[in-house]
């Protein structure tokens, strides 16, 4: 199942299929690792509207909702 990287839940391993972010984003996620088949967990996840926090590449990154938004990954259940 593909899904923005917003829905995923802490501890959840997800794998980057697409990134629909406007150029200037999609570039600067692509330098923190948000490229297609990188996989990605979540490690914390903040109130509705707030931060959450993913592991890339061994780095936590902290994302705002709207660009966890723009992240569409697939989920391990259907990998």
């Amino acid at each position: 199942m593909v899904l923005p990287l917003s829905k995923i839940d802490p501890g959840e391993k997800v794998r980057v299929v697409w990134v629909a972010s406007e150029k200037h984003m999609a570039d600067r996620l692509a330098d923190l690792g948000f490229v297609p088949d990188e996989e990605i967990s979540c490690v914390l996840k903040g109130r509705q509207g707030g931060m959450r926090a993913y592991l890339v590449r061994n780095a936590v990154i902290g994302l705002r909702e709207e660009n966890s938004n723009e992240v569409f990954v697939q989920t391990g259940r259907d990998q």
